[in-house]
């Protein structure tokens, strides 16, 4: 076993007197862990404080990945850049943006965290998604998955940085006993071949058993079978006579009295703790609102051209500026969707945002994303004869920092214009008597 790549020491964390109490960890490259319990026990929660997604109100975790550090000493922006790089955290939960394919959403994390040109990233994310059986699935959105499929994506993106250390909340939940074997030998892999040390919370005992080492969390206590003991259930008197004996000893009564000040001061500890819960919540509500208010009042978004691309396509060009100046604004760009009329529906055909357009973008000055398009039918509805009468939807993450504390807001525009087929219809745009050259497009309002 190798060295230790983490240490958490007295991390307690309470939710109504339920979660984790006093647990002690000490984690080694290449080792796999495996954390048992019932549900509700509080193992998501022992993970996300190891992950510094929650922090715990007692307590320390210590990394030990290039050079020592307390964890809960650092900044949010520093915590994420760490589960973008060194930590790879695998959900419990169906993380995935929904407007995003399945490549997109495995590249997302290595994309923020910049340093890899994106043949780079998509060359490691393919092998990632080639690992859990779900190449041919790279170019499907996130929200067609299944909820299987939707796992081993998730997986596979949390592998995609090669990370020192792996924590995994139920990362073969919802999948069938054979892709629970896959996804198993896959981080069993990961920790031989690249060190990589893992900690997984399971409710399949036989996957726990294969791991180097198995933890339990029972009643908030975290042990070590066979090497700790579990706890013991605290003793109540079961009759009245025993409780009378109790209080009649003056030794038991002291430890009675003094029982009953440690209750005391536990419930006042966590009355205090819920009371700074409630006061985060109305903090993050009150930052979710201002956030809001950002994304739909603070972005102007505006498609201002759409130029041919040779005999191929067109290129698309939207406007985005911050209007407003005292406010940080990210956007990132989701998903392009173009829409065209046959009929009396509306028919989707395939967009892509160019190259330039992928990542994160802050918004200091007005600045420009740019979308292509090479597929249009021959046939449509022409309201304007010789013109598609086309829909251009567009959805961007939007934050108010780079690393953002809250969960960023998404944003859909829909942009309605009268477009020139690919092979225009002379005759057909004649019959508008433009007073010059028919344009290649006509913006229309919303409708």
């Amino acid at each position: 076993m190798g060295e230790c790549v983490l240490e958490a020491s007295g991390l307690s964390r309470l939710y109504d007197n339920v979660g984790v109490l006093n647990a002690n960890i000490r984690i080694k490259s290449c080792e796999s862990v495996a954390v048992l319990g019932r549900s509700g026990s509080g193992k998501s929660t022992l993970v996300a404080m190891l992950a510094g997604l929650c922090r715990p109100q007692s307590g320390s975790v210590t990394l030990h990945i290039d050079q020592s550090c307390d964890l809960w000493s650092l900044t949010t922006a520093e915590r994420c850049r760490l589960r973008r790089g060194p930590i790879g955290f695998v959900s419990q939960f169906t993380s995935l943006l929904p407007a995003l394919t399945t490549l997109e959403n495995v590249m997302l994390p290595a994309q923020l965290s910049g340093g890899c040109c994106q043949a780079e990233l998509q060359a490691k994310a393919l092998q990632g998604l080639r690992a859990v059986e779900l190449e041919h699935r790279c170019d499907t959105l996130a929200c067609q998955l299944s909820g299987g499929e939707q796992r081993r994506a998730i997986v596979a993106r949390g592998l995609i940085s090669r990370p020192r250390l792996l924590l995994a909340d139920e990362p073969t939940s919802n999948l069938d006993h054979a892709s629970e074997e896959d996804i198993f030998h896959c981080l069993q892999d990961l920790c031989t071949s690249a060190g990589t040390a893992l900690v997984m919370v399971t409710h399949n005992q036989s996957l726990a058993k294969r791991c180097d080492r198995v933890l339990v969390l029972d009643h908030g206590v975290l042990y070590e079978p066979g090497i700790t003991n579990a706890p013991l259930p605290a003793r109540a008197p079961t009759r009245l006579d025993d409780a009378h004996n109790d209080a009649a000893n003056p030794q038991r009564r002291r430890l009675l009295l003094g029982g009953l000040f440690f209750a005391m001061a536990l419930t006042g500890a966590a009355g205090m703790a819920t009371r700074t819960i409630r006061r985060r919540q109305e903090v993050a509500h009150q930052s979710n609102n201002q956030l809001q208010r950002l994304a739909f009042s603070g972005l102007s978004a505006e498609l201002t051209t759409l130029e041919r691309m040779g005999s191929t396509g067109y290129r698309g060009t939207i406007a985005v500026e911050n209007l407003d100046a005292l406010q940080s604004l990210y956007l990132l760009p989701l998903d392009v969707q173009i829409y065209v009329q046959q009929g009396s529906r509306w028919n989707p055909f395939a967009a892509t945002w160019s190259e330039g357009s992928r990542g994160v973008l802050q918004l200091r000055h007005p600045a420009t994303l740019q979308f292509e398009l090479r597929e249009l039918p021959s046939n449509f509805t022409e309201l304007v004869p010789g013109y598609l009468h086309v829909r251009v939807d567009v959805t961007y993450a939007i934050a108010d920092g780079p690393d953002p504390e809250e969960n960023p807001v998404e944003r859909r525009d829909s942009f309605f214009v009268y477009l020139q087929p690919i092979c225009p219809d002379a005759e057909k745009l004649a019959q508008n008597t433009f007073p010059g050259e028919p344009p290649l497009f006509i913006p229309m309002p919303p409708h």
